[in-house]
């Protein structure tokens, strides 16, 4: 399905609320913006451990539950 969105002065746009929870998109989600002949891709980037290290570093974080939070094995 597509959407018409408006851009605003700045370039921004909003992506739709049945867009966002579909895609499970939240304030904070990485997202990769790509063009390819002439036309815009945006995906939905799966974080990496290495992208929540600064949180884990600000409090006491259990790396197995944040793993498991982000659909990693761990394996030892």
């Amino acid at each position: 399905m597509g959407y018409t969105v408006i851009a605003d002065e700045k370039g921004r746009v909003v992506i739709p609320k049945e867009v966002r929870e579909e895609l499970n998109i939240k304030k904070g989600s990485l997202l990769i913006l790509e063009v390819k002949d002439g036309v815009i891709v945006l995906k939905v980037r799966k974080p990496s451990p290495m992208d929540i290290h600064g949180i884990a570093e600000e409090e006491e974080v259990d790396i197995e539950e944040i793993e498991g939070a982000l659909g990693y094995e761990h394996i030892r």
